[in-house]
């Protein structure tokens, strides 16, 4: 479990939020390496400063913010994975 690499979604619960996530799980389906990622869904506000994260919806790969503020895509996401 060690070798997995853990992504984080951020939001507030808003749609944009929820759609990041669904995107976020459809690209690790699709990628074919779904026992390499775990997911996380962060929607507590009160942690978003723990994980440096101040524009919702934000994407964080093994502690980096790969994303903030914005939704991105299946394709994109699949790249940064």
């Amino acid at each position: 479990m060690s070798d997995m690499k853990l992504i984080q979604v951020v939001g507030k619960g808003c749609k944009k939020c929820e759609k990041q996530y669904e995107l976020v799980l459809q690209a690790v389906k699709t990628s074919g390496k779904e026992n390499k990622y775990k997911v996380e869904h962060f929607t507590d506000i009160t942690k978003f400063a723990d994980l440096d994260i101040f524009l919702t919806p934000a994407l964080r790969i093994d502690g980096k913010i790969v994303s903030e503020g914005r939704v991105i895509g299946v394709e994109k996401i699949k790249k940064m994975l």
